[in-house]
């Protein structure tokens, strides 16, 4: 039963691949390019424990390696409230995955010398001009009151595009408040708006003195907005989506969209899953204005779609004979960009600074601890729930894609980086 299952699975990947000219491995490639499909089979199971125990309600994973799809599997459903089955083309809120993508749109302007990392901010967006650093602040009858100095450094394009503006976010420094108060409604307005309220909040540091993961992404898509001349969406539309035709990859969706749209939820703690935002037209990705094209975290794709930008960054820069920039352009994004001094993760779990931050990835800077992935990995994931990492140096994409709160710490989540390296016997 097995054996007619896995080829079962085989032939719907290569239909399903053939469709987008995707590269399927069979199953002798896939032992001849090092996998053992056991381990794939065991994670498989975790991932059903998990759709079982109520903690999420479906998943698709992809595992490829030298540009050959070796695993892509669906599991559960993509919408409860509908029972629809999950499938391999569902598409994901991809949340903080959307920053990569973001962070290629300014680079392809830096690759034509329409700008430079070195560059001060307030050279193309005014409102960057002056910076204030919180000194201290306090509170008085729920209104906060703050401190501050006028900053001594300017702050760059690097540093929006290595989370070292010193800008608060809702994930560091010491003014979420203030972060969330600008955030709110952000949705209702644009990305020009939204950059100009930022920019008049405190810093908590120095510009390129400490890492607060935030919202340099959403200031990255203003700028390319500025330099360019274009719309923010409509650059990254025709310089990077549709190059790569991924045609199921958009920050808002259509009412078409929801029959393979998943919904979001998070377990409730009573042994069920809570919604969030519906898989239907109800969601704020088809039922919002639409006018706010968040760099940070705004688009929606598949686990196919998604492949196809990280197997362009393994190759730098080109996908399927097209070239969509050059090497010395991706490799940006494959070299550390922080001070060794910094470390670029959430919430470290050590003094070692074990992380580093490329332009659009974190990075691992040495083989310690039980990460199982090798030094020069590079990663991340999204608030959503979906995760990915490019082992660069065994040539392997891994991408998982679900919908519940990051913050869950799902075991099949949190492990997924152990099990392919696991499943990667030679």
């Amino acid at each position: 039963m097995k054996v007619v299952y896995s080829i079962l699975t085989v032939l719907f990947c290569l239909q399903v691949a053939l469709a987008q000219n995707i590269k399927v491995a069979t199953p002798a490639e896939v032992k001849a390019l090092g996998f053992d499909q056991k381990v794939f089979d065991a994670y498989q199971g975790e991932v059903e424990k998990s759709i079982q125990n109520k903690e999420i309600a479906g998943a698709v994973t992809l595992i490829a390696r030298k540009g050959k799809i070796v695993h892509f599997e669906a599991k559960g459903e993509s919408q409860l409230e509908t029972h629809i089955p999950m499938k391999k083309d569902a598409i994901f809120r991809l949340a903080s995955m959307t920053k990569p993508i973001a962070t290629l749109a300014l680079l392809l302007l830096m690759e034509e010398g329409k700008c430079l990392p070195t560059d001060p901010l307030s050279k193309y967006l005014p409102e960057f001009a002056s910076q204030q650093i919180l000194i201290s602040k306090d509170s008085i009858d729920g209104m906060w009151i703050y401190k501050t100095r006028e900053a001594t450094k300017p702050m760059l394009i690097s540093h929006a595009l290595t989370h070292t503006t010193g800008q608060p976010s809702s994930y560091g420094g010491n003014m979420p408040e203030a972060y969330n108060a600008i955030n709110k409604d952000s949705y209702k307005s644009d990305i020009d708006h939204f950059v100009k309220k930022l920019a008049k909040l405190p810093l908590t540091h120095e510009p390129g003195e400490g890492w607060i993961y935030g919202p340099g992404l959403i200031v990255a898509g203003r700028l390319v907005e500025v330099i360019s001349g274009m719309p923010f969406q409509d650059f990254v539309q025709k310089r990077i989506l549709d190059p790569l035709e991924m045609k199921d990859t958009h920050f808002f969706l259509e009412p078409k969209d929801v029959p393979r749209y998943t919904s979001y939820y998070q377990p409730d703690g009573k042994g069920k899953l809570s919604l969030l935002d519906p898989g239907s037209e109800k969601s704020t990705r088809i039922s919002s204005p639409k006018t706010f094209y968040s760099g940070s975290g705004g688009l929606n794709a598949t686990a196919i779609d998604y492949f196809k930008f990280c197997q362009m960054v393994m190759q730098d820069g080109v996908y399927n004979g097209v070239r969509i920039a050059k090497p010395s352009t991706i490799a940006l994004m494959k070299t550390d960009q922080l001070p060794l001094t910094l470390d670029g993760y959430t919430k470290p779990k050590d003094d070692l600074k074990n992380h580093g931050w490329t332009f659009g990835f974190m990075i691992k800077r040495r083989e310690v601890g039980n990460d199982p992935v090798p030094a020069g990995t590079i990663s991340w994931g999204g608030a959503t729930g979906p995760v990915f990492f490019i082992d660069l140096k065994n040539e392997v994409v891994a991408i998982m894609m679900c919908q519940t709160p990051s913050t869950y710490p799902l075991e099949f989540r949190t492990d997924f980086r152990k099990w392919v390296m696991k499943s990667l016997v030679n």
